[in-house]
């Protein structure tokens, strides 16, 4: 009897897999425009049918493979650090059950037009090259949570999503990427970026944290940014802010940071905000090396439902932040960027 049993089930189970349909696969090779393979490009396929995304990172020689696909049609886009490759997509992508899909990339040039100090791309990753990472355990504070303190190369989302934009903002985005960015804040030495200002590689964010305040040094206009973590509330009526008010507390080893009174004059990448923007991090420190922090931008002025970004800081434990100088704050009309003044790497 017990044979029997067992038997029937494993006829089941057999007949579940059986049942199940044989799953696909996308891959190639990413090129850039000289025909060179791209390294370390993020690429994801998402699916119209599920919204389910599937991710991977090219290798050395460019190839990629996305595995374990449902048949269905996908998305495939790749954004590429800034400013060496335009960023790519492909809608429509159609997979069958069991196939493989063979979908070689050339990304085409970017606003860099491959003059090496004005590719914050590859400068970033010639930082994370160099840094020679101890193998520590993470350290801790006198209360036994993690101290978030170091120097850290401040990266973007690899895998940013698209903001829900109500067609206000979205129409300002649209205009502001045909313009070029023109009126970006730094062309009027503004800060520039939310939450922390130049927060994207190669810039550097310097955390000074201790159990009643986290200061975050950047290499920006304002320059800092002040955390408390001493229980106290926000302002009833704060004044609105480049960097608003931000108060902290810990959720586990996770440190929470909620953070109000913005002005609306900074940009979400060339996306629009009101004053009602709210912001959390979560900063969670896995190992020594790293930063995870997951930002939630919620505005219900600007976006019909709260954009979320994932973020990985590395460790740069040789280098040091540098002071910023704009020197174009008074010019009434600008022909392009201002150029800083300052240390180089």
């Amino acid at each position: 009897m017990r044979r029997l049993v067992l038997g029937l089930c494993w006829l089941a189970f057999s007949g579940a897999v059986a049942a199940q349909p044989a799953r696909g696969s996308l891959f190639g090779v990413v090129t850039g425009p000289t025909g060179a393979p791209v390294a370390d490009a993020p690429i994801q396929a998402k699916s119209q049918q599920g919204g389910v995304v599937t991710r991977a990172v090219t290798a050395a020689d460019g190839r990629y493979t996305l595995p374990s696909l449902p048949a269905g049609t996908y998305d495939v886009s790749i954004v590429m650090p800034c400013c060496a490759f335009q960023p790519f997509a492909k809608a429509g992508v159609v997979l069958a059950t069991g196939q493989s899909v063979q979908l070689d990339i050339r990304l085409a040039e970017g606003l860099s037009l491959n003059t090496l100090g004005d590719d914050p791309g590859t400068l970033s990753a010639a930082i994370r090259k160099r840094a020679a990472i101890p193998r520590r355990p993470v350290p801790r504070l006198s209360t036994g949570k993690p101290d978030l303190s170091g120097v850290w190369l401040a990266d973007e989302d690899p895998y940013p999503e698209a903001p829900d934009a109500l067609p206000w903002a979205a129409a300002l985005a649209k205009d502001r990427i045909v313009n070029a960015f023109k009126d970006a804040p730094h062309t009027r030495c503004l800060p520039q970026g939310l939450p922390t200002p130049a927060g994207a590689g190669p810039f550097m964010a310097k955390t000074v944290h201790s159990t009643s305040l986290l200061i975050v040094l950047f290499e920006d206009v304002g320059g800092f940014r002040q955390i408390f973590l001493d229980g106290r509330p926000h302002p009833s009526d704060p004044d609105p802010s480049w960097v608003g008010h931000s108060i902290g507390k810990w959720d586990g080893d996770t440190l929470v940071v909620d953070t109000i009174g913005y002005n609306d004059k900074s940009w979400i990448g060339p996306y629009p905000h009101t004053e009602m923007l709210h912001v959390t991090e979560r900063y969670r420190r896995p190992d020594f090396g790293h930063l995870e922090i997951r930002v939630t931008f919620d505005d219900p002025g600007a976006f019909a439902k709260p954009l979320n970004q994932n973020l990985i800081w590395n460790l740069a434990p040789a280098e040091e932040i540098f002071e910023y100088v704009c020197e174009n704050n008074k010019a009434d009309h600008l022909p392009g960027p201002p150029q800083p003044a300052g240390g180089q790497r």
